[in-house]
């Protein structure tokens, strides 16, 4: 899949291309530590004695924080110019929660612990997308599909790596183990990573637009359907009678499909924008869960696989929309608000989930997702197309040039 080409001199497209590998490595490790819970969530419930809603409420804890603080801290970002050691301290406070989460005695520490996690997600997302669409302006779509890769890996490898980890030391083990990845991580983009320039910090709510609004929304109802769905996922394959290494892995394949599709996501919206994605991708969902929850055997990988591939291709096309319409350089805080709202939703569904398969069970609880995917598919009709350049604020009421 070949991109069209940024004009930038030879020297200039092979440092952005450095960019964008190193990115997508730290995107790797980054969204590697955000998939870390539900492989865990068996051997957590066995250990706590926890209900389906006390696992929700887990997840809550581990993903709240990201979904309300992104947009500040993009703003922060953009206004100070301190991308670089956002990114830095993101991975050491991610570190600082699995240690806290190895040592907790209780279920109230180990929501302590889990708000840390939550906490080190909040400064990834939106500074990398700064980098990558200051070094690929007119190929943003490509570049973080790419940048994406790095996702889809880390999201495959972590169901993998932490069953089976957790299957041969135990959980607390395992997530002290996990710290290594991290620091690692912080060394190599420290020494790599420039700051980019300061943004002008005045009106930065004017930044947030109707349109932007309704992107957020309409990929927050999706990232819903996608949490709500991993978070159980190992828990329903283990009451059905696998092991938890069998579970991780039937997780890590279903999560594999982001592989393709979000170099594919990015790939088709540099071409025919957003709008059409988000609805075929909705009614994807829709289908996959259809599939996941009327079937057996190879068909609940089948459905996985199709609800994993519609959710993942819109992971690239959801930022690259947020920095387009991005007004005065704040791309810190466009694609804060995508991730924050998104995250914010998504933190809610794991709660909904856990006390709805509490009453109904896991099965029934799947099924209702399927009225976020018809949300979703109305609403993408409403967004904007390939051109949203006259994007018009509904904070501070003015124009933004």
């Amino acid at each position: 899949m070949t991109p069209v080409r940024d004009e930038q001199p030879g020297e200039a497209r092979s440092t952005a291309y450095l960019l964008l590998a190193s990115l997508t490595v730290g995107h790797l490790v980054n969204d590697f530590y955000t998939m870390v819970l539900p492989p865990l969530i068996p051997a957590l419930r066995q250990g706590f004695g926890l209900s389906y809603l006390e696992v929700g409420v887990l997840s809550f804890c581990f993903s709240i924080l990201s979904g309300l603080l992104q947009p500040s801290v993009g703003h922060v970002a953009d206004a100070y110019g301190v991308r670089k050691r956002l990114v830095i301290s993101g991975f050491l406070v991610f570190c600082a929660g699995f240690v806290a989460m190895s040592f907790a005695s209780s279920y109230g520490l180990l929501l302590v612990a889990t708000l840390f996690c939550g906490l080190g997600a909040t400064t990834f997302h939106p500074q990398a997308t700064n980098f990558l669409t200051r070094a690929f302006p007119r190929t943003r779509g490509w570049a973080m599909g790419i940048h994406g890769w790095g996702g889809s890996i880390g999201n495959f490898l972590a169901p993998l790596v932490v069953a089976f980890l957790a299957s041969r030391v135990g959980w607390r083990q395992a997530v002290t183990w996990l710290v290594v990845p991290g620091l690692l991580t912080a060394v190599f983009l420290w020494g790599f990573l420039d700051e980019p320039a300061r943004v002008d910090a005045a009106g930065a709510g004017r930044a947030i637009t109707r349109e932007l609004v309704l992107v957020s929304v309409t990929f927050g109802c999706l990232a819903m359907v996608l949490r709500g769905f991993l978070t159980f996922l190992p828990t329903f394959l283990v009451e059905r009678g696998t092991s938890l290494a069998q579970a991780g892995v039937f997780t890590s394949l279903m999560l594999l499909v982001g592989l393709v599709a979000q170099p594919l996501g990015g790939h088709v919206y540099d071409r025919v924008g957003g709008r059409a994605i988000f609805f075929v991708c909705s009614v994807g969902a829709g289908l996959g869960l259809v599939v996941f929850t009327a079937g057996s055997g190879a068909l609940l990988l089948v459905g996985a696989a199709i609800v994993g591939f519609s959710v993942f291709a819109l992971f690239p096309v959801a930022l690259a929309m947020g920095s387009e319409i991005a007004r005065g350089g704040r791309v810190g805080v466009a694609v804060g608000v995508v991730f924050g709202v998104s995250a914010t939703m998504a933190a809610m569904t794991p709660v909904l989930t856990g006390f709805l398969a509490d009453l109904l069970g896991l099965g029934l609880a799947f099924q209702l997702l399927t009225v976020l995917t018809v949300l979703a598919a109305a609403l993408s009709v409403a967004l904007p197309g390939r051109a949203m350049r006259n994007a018009v604020p509904i904070v501070a009421g003015s124009r933004v040039p």
